[in-house]
Protein backbone atom coordinates (compact mmCIF):
# COMPACT_ATOMS: atom_id res chain seq x y z
CA UNK A 1 0.00 0.00 0.00
CA UNK A 2 2.85 2.37 0.77
CA UNK A 3 4.39 1.81 -2.66
CA UNK A 4 1.03 2.55 -4.29
CA UNK A 5 0.78 5.83 -2.42
CA UNK A 6 4.33 6.78 -3.34
CA UNK A 7 3.74 6.02 -7.01
CA UNK A 8 0.57 8.11 -7.10
CA UNK A 9 2.30 10.93 -5.22
CA UNK A 10 5.16 10.96 -7.71
CA UNK A 11 2.78 11.27 -10.66
CA UNK A 12 0.89 14.08 -8.94
CA UNK A 13 3.92 16.09 -7.81
CA UNK A 14 6.11 15.80 -10.91
CA UNK A 15 3.96 18.05 -13.11
CA UNK A 16 3.83 20.66 -10.36
CA UNK A 17 7.60 20.65 -10.06
CA UNK A 18 7.85 21.50 -13.77
CA UNK A 19 5.51 24.48 -13.64
CA UNK A 20 7.47 27.70 -14.06
CA UNK A 21 8.04 30.62 -16.40
CA UNK A 22 9.17 30.12 -19.99
CA UNK A 23 12.80 30.82 -19.09
CA UNK A 24 13.05 27.87 -16.74
CA UNK A 25 15.88 25.44 -17.46
CA UNK A 26 13.30 22.71 -18.18
CA UNK A 27 12.01 24.73 -21.15
CA UNK A 28 15.53 25.38 -22.37
CA UNK A 29 16.36 21.71 -22.04
CA UNK A 30 13.27 20.80 -24.05
CA UNK A 31 14.20 23.22 -26.86
CA UNK A 32 17.79 21.96 -26.96
CA UNK A 33 16.79 18.30 -27.10
CA UNK A 34 14.10 18.94 -29.73
CA UNK A 35 16.56 20.87 -31.91
CA UNK A 36 19.08 18.07 -31.55
CA UNK A 37 16.47 15.49 -32.60
CA UNK A 38 15.44 17.53 -35.65
CA UNK A 39 19.02 18.33 -36.68
CA UNK A 40 20.06 14.70 -36.31
CA UNK A 41 17.13 13.53 -38.42
CA UNK A 42 17.92 16.13 -41.12
CA UNK A 43 21.60 15.18 -41.18
CA UNK A 44 20.87 11.45 -41.54
CA UNK A 45 18.20 12.20 -44.16
CA UNK A 46 20.57 14.33 -46.24
CA UNK A 47 23.37 11.77 -46.00
CA UNK A 48 21.22 8.77 -46.94
CA UNK A 49 19.45 10.59 -49.79
CA UNK A 50 22.85 11.54 -51.22
CA UNK A 51 23.98 7.91 -51.08
CA UNK A 52 20.81 6.84 -52.87
CA UNK A 53 21.05 9.65 -55.42
CA UNK A 54 17.74 11.34 -54.59
CA UNK A 55 16.93 15.00 -55.22
CA UNK A 56 17.77 17.04 -52.11
CA UNK A 57 14.82 19.35 -52.74
CA UNK A 58 12.33 16.53 -53.00
CA UNK A 59 10.04 15.57 -50.11
CA UNK A 60 7.48 12.82 -49.90
CA UNK A 61 6.18 13.71 -46.44
CA UNK A 62 3.64 16.26 -47.65
CA UNK A 63 1.80 13.88 -49.97
CA UNK A 64 1.64 11.12 -47.39
CA UNK A 65 0.53 13.56 -44.70
CA UNK A 66 -2.46 14.61 -46.82
CA UNK A 67 -3.80 11.07 -46.53
CA UNK A 68 -3.45 11.16 -42.75
CA UNK A 69 -4.73 14.70 -42.16
CA UNK A 70 -8.22 13.74 -41.03
CA UNK A 71 -7.10 11.09 -38.57
CA UNK A 72 -4.27 13.10 -37.02
CA UNK A 73 -6.62 15.15 -34.86
CA UNK A 74 -7.75 11.98 -33.12
CA UNK A 75 -5.33 9.07 -33.57
CA UNK A 76 -2.21 11.19 -33.11
CA UNK A 77 -3.57 12.70 -29.91
CA UNK A 78 -4.25 9.29 -28.35
CA UNK A 79 -1.10 7.76 -29.89
CA UNK A 80 -2.63 4.35 -30.53
CA UNK A 81 -0.73 1.61 -32.33
CA UNK A 82 -2.47 2.24 -35.64
CA UNK A 83 -1.19 5.81 -35.72
CA UNK A 84 2.37 4.88 -34.67
CA UNK A 85 2.50 2.33 -37.48
CA UNK A 86 1.43 4.91 -40.08
CA UNK A 87 2.86 8.24 -38.95
CA UNK A 88 5.73 10.15 -40.54
CA UNK A 89 6.27 12.42 -37.53
CA UNK A 90 9.74 13.04 -36.11
CA UNK A 91 9.62 12.45 -32.38
CA UNK A 92 11.28 11.14 -29.25
CA UNK A 93 8.95 10.13 -26.43
CA UNK A 94 9.78 9.32 -22.83
CA UNK A 95 6.89 7.66 -21.00
CA UNK A 96 6.62 7.15 -17.24
CA UNK A 97 3.90 4.71 -16.30
CA UNK A 98 2.49 3.10 -13.21
CA UNK A 99 -0.15 0.40 -12.91
CA UNK A 100 -2.32 -0.63 -9.98
CA UNK A 101 -4.06 -3.99 -10.35
CA UNK A 102 -6.47 -5.70 -7.96
CA UNK A 103 -4.74 -9.07 -8.52
CA UNK A 104 -1.10 -8.11 -9.08
CA UNK A 105 1.51 -5.90 -7.46
CA UNK A 106 1.68 -2.29 -8.55
CA UNK A 107 4.47 -1.37 -10.95
CA UNK A 108 6.38 1.73 -12.00
CA UNK A 109 8.25 1.71 -15.33
CA UNK A 110 9.73 3.98 -17.96
CA UNK A 111 9.99 3.49 -21.71
CA UNK A 112 11.60 5.36 -24.59
CA UNK A 113 10.48 5.45 -28.21
CA UNK A 114 11.67 7.47 -31.21
CA UNK A 115 11.30 7.78 -34.96
CA UNK A 116 13.48 9.58 -37.48
CA UNK A 117 11.88 9.55 -40.95
CA UNK A 118 13.79 10.37 -44.15
CA UNK A 119 11.52 12.68 -46.15
CA UNK A 120 13.75 13.46 -49.15
CA UNK A 121 13.59 10.04 -50.74
CA UNK A 122 11.11 8.80 -53.31
CA UNK A 123 9.86 6.19 -50.89
CA UNK A 124 9.74 6.41 -47.13
CA UNK A 125 12.57 5.22 -44.86
CA UNK A 126 12.51 5.48 -41.07
CA UNK A 127 14.85 4.69 -38.20
CA UNK A 128 12.87 3.69 -35.12
CA UNK A 129 13.52 2.92 -31.48
CA UNK A 130 10.53 1.40 -29.77
CA UNK A 131 9.87 -0.14 -26.38
CA UNK A 132 7.54 -3.09 -26.86
CA UNK A 133 5.73 -2.14 -23.62
CA UNK A 134 5.08 1.41 -24.79
CA UNK A 135 1.57 0.57 -25.98
CA UNK A 136 0.32 -1.00 -22.77
CA UNK A 137 -2.36 1.71 -22.70
CA UNK A 138 -4.20 -0.09 -25.48
CA UNK A 139 -6.69 -2.82 -24.82
CA UNK A 140 -6.33 -5.78 -27.15
CA UNK A 141 -6.82 -6.49 -29.96
CA UNK A 142 -3.80 -4.46 -31.04
CA UNK A 143 -2.06 -3.80 -34.31
CA UNK A 144 1.15 -5.32 -32.94
CA UNK A 145 4.33 -3.31 -33.26
CA UNK A 146 7.52 -5.18 -32.37
CA UNK A 147 9.92 -2.98 -30.47
CA UNK A 148 13.67 -2.60 -30.41
CA UNK A 149 15.93 -0.73 -32.82
CA UNK A 150 15.45 -1.01 -36.54
CA UNK A 151 14.91 0.40 -40.01
CA UNK A 152 11.52 0.63 -41.72
CA UNK A 153 10.71 1.12 -45.39
CA UNK A 154 7.25 2.39 -46.40
CA UNK A 155 5.98 1.89 -49.93
CA UNK A 156 2.98 4.16 -50.32
CA UNK A 157 0.37 4.05 -53.12
CA UNK A 158 1.52 0.91 -54.90
CA UNK A 159 0.15 0.22 -58.36
CA UNK A 160 -2.45 -2.18 -56.96
CA UNK A 161 -3.50 0.18 -54.13
CA UNK A 162 -1.81 -1.68 -51.27
CA UNK A 163 0.39 0.32 -48.88
CA UNK A 164 3.25 -1.81 -47.57
CA UNK A 165 5.93 -1.35 -44.92
CA UNK A 166 8.91 -3.60 -44.24
CA UNK A 167 10.93 -3.59 -41.03
CA UNK A 168 14.27 -5.08 -40.07
CA UNK A 169 15.40 -4.77 -36.47
CA UNK A 170 16.66 -6.16 -33.20
CA UNK A 171 14.72 -6.71 -30.01
CA UNK A 172 16.25 -8.27 -26.92
CA UNK A 173 19.25 -9.27 -29.02
CA UNK A 174 17.02 -11.22 -31.40
CA UNK A 175 16.79 -10.11 -35.08
CA UNK A 176 13.42 -10.01 -36.79
CA UNK A 177 11.83 -9.08 -40.11
CA UNK A 178 8.29 -7.79 -40.49
CA UNK A 179 5.92 -6.92 -43.29
CA UNK A 180 2.73 -4.89 -42.83
CA UNK A 181 0.22 -4.46 -45.66
CA UNK A 182 -2.94 -2.34 -45.70
CA UNK A 183 -5.63 -1.63 -48.27
CA UNK A 184 -7.77 1.46 -47.44
CA UNK A 185 -11.33 1.52 -48.76
CA UNK A 186 -14.21 3.98 -48.53
CA UNK A 187 -17.81 2.75 -48.35
CA UNK A 188 -20.53 5.35 -47.78
CA UNK A 189 -19.42 7.14 -44.59
CA UNK A 190 -17.11 4.35 -43.45
CA UNK A 191 -13.37 4.09 -43.94
CA UNK A 192 -12.45 0.40 -44.02
CA UNK A 193 -8.81 -0.62 -43.69
CA UNK A 194 -7.75 -4.29 -43.68
CA UNK A 195 -4.21 -4.77 -42.33
CA UNK A 196 -2.16 -7.96 -42.62
CA UNK A 197 1.11 -8.51 -40.73
CA UNK A 198 3.75 -11.21 -41.19
CA UNK A 199 6.71 -11.44 -38.85
CA UNK A 200 9.61 -13.80 -38.29
CA UNK A 201 12.20 -13.64 -35.51
CA UNK A 202 14.93 -16.00 -34.37
CA UNK A 203 13.41 -16.02 -30.87
CA UNK A 204 9.66 -16.19 -31.50
CA UNK A 205 9.70 -17.74 -34.97
CA UNK A 206 6.73 -17.05 -37.26
CA UNK A 207 3.72 -14.90 -36.35
CA UNK A 208 0.95 -13.44 -38.46
CA UNK A 209 -2.13 -11.40 -37.69
CA UNK A 210 -5.02 -9.63 -39.36
CA UNK A 211 -6.72 -6.43 -38.21
CA UNK A 212 -9.68 -4.84 -39.98
CA UNK A 213 -10.62 -1.29 -38.99
CA UNK A 214 -14.07 0.18 -39.64
CA UNK A 215 -13.87 3.94 -38.95
CA UNK A 216 -16.81 6.31 -38.88
CA UNK A 217 -16.13 10.00 -38.23
CA UNK A 218 -19.14 11.52 -36.51
CA UNK A 219 -17.54 14.96 -36.84
CA UNK A 220 -14.01 16.43 -36.87
CA UNK A 221 -13.46 15.49 -33.22
CA UNK A 222 -15.33 12.21 -32.77
CA UNK A 223 -14.43 8.79 -34.13
CA UNK A 224 -16.23 5.48 -33.77
CA UNK A 225 -14.05 2.48 -34.59
CA UNK A 226 -14.76 -1.24 -34.88
CA UNK A 227 -11.68 -3.45 -34.91
CA UNK A 228 -11.68 -7.13 -35.84
CA UNK A 229 -8.58 -9.11 -34.92
CA UNK A 230 -7.10 -12.57 -35.42
CA UNK A 231 -3.58 -13.91 -34.83
CA UNK A 232 -1.60 -17.15 -35.03
CA UNK A 233 1.94 -18.05 -33.99
CA UNK A 234 4.06 -21.08 -34.83
CA UNK A 235 4.63 -22.09 -31.19
CA UNK A 236 1.10 -21.44 -29.92
CA UNK A 237 -1.83 -23.75 -30.53
CA UNK A 238 -5.05 -22.34 -31.90
CA UNK A 239 -5.91 -18.87 -33.13
CA UNK A 240 -6.52 -15.72 -31.09
CA UNK A 241 -9.42 -13.54 -32.16
CA UNK A 242 -11.13 -10.45 -30.87
CA UNK A 243 -13.62 -7.65 -31.39
CA UNK A 244 -13.15 -4.13 -30.07
CA UNK A 245 -15.65 -1.25 -30.12
CA UNK A 246 -13.93 2.11 -29.55
CA UNK A 247 -15.21 5.66 -29.28
CA UNK A 248 -12.74 8.58 -29.34
CA UNK A 249 -13.59 12.18 -28.59
CA UNK A 250 -11.00 14.93 -28.93
CA UNK A 251 -12.26 18.12 -27.30
CA UNK A 252 -10.01 20.41 -29.35
CA UNK A 253 -8.63 21.89 -26.12
CA UNK A 254 -5.73 19.48 -25.73
CA UNK A 255 -7.88 16.93 -23.94
CA UNK A 256 -9.93 13.92 -24.93
CA UNK A 257 -11.24 10.56 -23.86
CA UNK A 258 -11.55 7.03 -25.21
CA UNK A 259 -14.16 4.42 -24.30
CA UNK A 260 -13.72 0.83 -25.46
CA UNK A 261 -15.41 -2.53 -25.05
CA UNK A 262 -13.47 -5.59 -26.18
CA UNK A 263 -14.07 -9.33 -26.42
CA UNK A 264 -11.31 -11.94 -26.79
CA UNK A 265 -11.24 -15.60 -27.55
CA UNK A 266 -9.14 -18.49 -28.81
CA UNK A 267 -9.85 -21.66 -30.76
CA UNK A 268 -7.59 -23.70 -28.45
CA UNK A 269 -7.50 -22.23 -24.95
CA UNK A 270 -6.16 -24.17 -21.95
CA UNK A 271 -8.68 -24.12 -19.12
CA UNK A 272 -7.15 -22.59 -15.97
CA UNK A 273 -9.16 -24.76 -13.56
CA UNK A 274 -9.19 -28.01 -15.51
CA UNK A 275 -5.59 -28.43 -16.67
CA UNK A 276 -6.28 -31.38 -18.95
CA UNK A 277 -9.08 -29.71 -20.90
CA UNK A 278 -9.18 -27.04 -23.57
CA UNK A 279 -11.71 -24.34 -24.29
CA UNK A 280 -12.94 -22.88 -27.57
CA UNK A 281 -14.70 -19.54 -27.27
CA UNK A 282 -14.67 -16.10 -25.68
CA UNK A 283 -12.43 -16.06 -22.58
CA UNK A 284 -12.22 -12.36 -21.64
CA UNK A 285 -14.43 -9.26 -21.61
CA UNK A 286 -12.69 -5.90 -21.13
CA UNK A 287 -14.13 -2.43 -20.56
CA UNK A 288 -11.73 0.52 -20.53
CA UNK A 289 -11.97 4.30 -20.21
CA UNK A 290 -9.04 6.65 -20.87
CA UNK A 291 -8.73 10.38 -20.23
CA UNK A 292 -5.77 12.18 -21.80
CA UNK A 293 -4.84 15.87 -21.48
CA UNK A 294 -1.97 18.29 -21.80
CA UNK A 295 -0.27 19.69 -18.69
CA UNK A 296 0.60 23.37 -19.11
CA UNK A 297 3.27 22.90 -21.77
CA UNK A 298 2.72 21.54 -25.25
CA UNK A 299 5.20 18.70 -24.72
CA UNK A 300 3.87 17.14 -21.51
CA UNK A 301 0.73 14.99 -21.37
CA UNK A 302 -0.86 12.78 -18.74
CA UNK A 303 -3.26 9.88 -19.14
CA UNK A 304 -5.46 8.05 -16.64
CA UNK A 305 -7.00 4.72 -17.65
CA UNK A 306 -9.29 2.65 -15.39
CA UNK A 307 -10.09 -0.83 -16.73
CA UNK A 308 -12.17 -3.80 -15.66
CA UNK A 309 -11.96 -7.25 -17.24
CA UNK A 310 -13.78 -10.53 -16.69
CA UNK A 311 -11.48 -13.42 -17.54
CA UNK A 312 -12.27 -17.12 -17.61
CA UNK A 313 -9.06 -17.84 -15.64
CA UNK A 314 -10.64 -16.00 -12.69
CA UNK A 315 -14.04 -17.62 -13.15
CA UNK A 316 -15.22 -14.36 -14.76
CA UNK A 317 -14.83 -12.45 -11.50
CA UNK A 318 -13.92 -8.81 -12.17
CA UNK A 319 -10.30 -7.64 -12.16
CA UNK A 320 -9.78 -3.91 -11.74
CA UNK A 321 -6.76 -1.92 -12.84
CA UNK A 322 -5.78 1.73 -12.95
CA UNK A 323 -2.94 3.11 -15.06
CA UNK A 324 -1.21 6.49 -14.99
CA UNK A 325 1.06 7.86 -17.72
CA UNK A 326 3.26 10.89 -18.20
CA UNK A 327 4.47 11.49 -21.77
CA UNK A 328 7.36 13.82 -22.62
CA UNK A 329 7.80 14.68 -26.33
CA UNK A 330 10.82 16.08 -28.13
CA UNK A 331 10.92 16.89 -31.81
CA UNK A 332 8.31 17.68 -34.44
CA UNK A 333 4.93 16.12 -33.80
CA UNK A 334 1.22 16.92 -33.81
Amino acid sequence: MLRIRLNILMFCLLPLSLYSDSNHFIDKLYVNISNYVLNTSTYIDDTVSQWLGYDQNQSCISEVSKKQKKTKNIDSFFLNNKYLNDTNDIYVRLRLKTKINSRDKESLKASLSAQLPFDKCKTQWKIFLQDVNTHANEVKPTDTFTGGLGLRYDEMDSYIGIDASYSLGLYGGSPYVRGRFKYPLIYNEWKIEPVQIFQYSTKYYFEEETNIYFDRYLNDHELFRIQLHRKTASRIKGMDYGLSLQFYRYTGKNAGFELSQSFFGNTYYNDFYAKDTTYNGINNYVTSFGWRARIWRKWLYYEIRPTVNFHKDHDYDPTYSLRFYLDFYFGKYN
